[in-house]
């Protein structure tokens, strides 16, 4: 399983203090144990990271259907200067807790989270998302795939976010990509990646996505988290998984 890659990757325990795995059940509602760790680490001094292994969007983070369309629990996360890391699917699209599709957030969860107004992941182009250069150094298992979620990279130009690409298709088709946020809060400057955004739970062949999440960790982050962060040479950080499949 992708998770347990990344959990168990010897470079990835190597940076955090911490792991945690949020299982099904912790996710749902402002009172759950993944909005309690969410708001306990939102503004402490140190960046935190959750991952959302299956592209869903926990109620706990950003209720459905935008029911908090300013000011949920991981928009506050990640404007204090948090990372959240997306694998699978549209991020912030909808959830899948309890085995049961939620209402949809649609393309507003993301432009939400992001403010930015019409944000899109949907699907466009033919061809594949080849490694840019700073994929093949950070991210050296990338190969080329076709995403159907990739990045529309054309529109964060003007916004408080800057782009970085691992794999692109074209100037305007990117995935994987994180955007850091161009003001600092209280932890850090805030990062959200989109990586390997296939709407794909099984993935034919070899998959990708553990090894890979876990290398964008261990070099890429490593490298680009807040000052505070490096000079302790440990992400204070904490892992959120949500174990729902769609």
């Amino acid at each position: 399983m992708n998770t347990e890659t990344v959990m168990n990757h010897a470079g990835v325990k190597g940076l955090f203090n911490s792991i945690e795995n949020f299982g099904d059940g912790d996710e749902k509602g402002d009172g759950s144990p993944l909005a309690e760790w969410c708001k306990e680490h939102t503004g402490n001094g140190q960046q935190d990271v959750i991952l959302l292994a299956c592209g869903t969007a926990p109620s706990a983070l950003y209720p459905f259907p935008n029911a908090k369309p300013d000011g949920s629990n991981v928009e506050n996360f990640i404007e204090e200067g948090n990372v959240v890391i997306n694998v699978a699917d549209w991020i912030f699209y909808m959830s899948y807790e309890g085995g049961v599709r939620s209402a949809d957030n649609g393309p507003a969860g993301a432009a939400n989270v992001f403010d930015i107004p019409g944000l899109t992941f949907n699907e466009r182009g033919t061809g594949n998302q080849v490694p840019t250069e700073l994929g093949e150094k950070y991210i050296p298992s990338l190969k080329a795939f076709r995403s159907i979620r990739p990045w529309h990279v054309e529109q964060f130009a003007n916004s408080n976010w800057d782009v970085v690409v691992f794999a692109q298709e074209n100037a305007d088709n990117a995935d994987p990509a994180v955007a850091i946020s161009k003001e600092a809060g209280k932890d850090g400057f805030g990062m959200i990646a989109a990586m390997w955004q296939m709407a794909t739970p099984n993935w034919i062949g070899t998959d990708p996505r553990g090894i890979g999440v876990a290398e964008f960790i261990e070099n890429w982050l490593s490298e680009n988290a807040s000052l505070d962060v490096r000079a302790k040479n440990k992400l204070s950080t904490t892992w959120g998984h949500i174990k729902a499949v769609r």
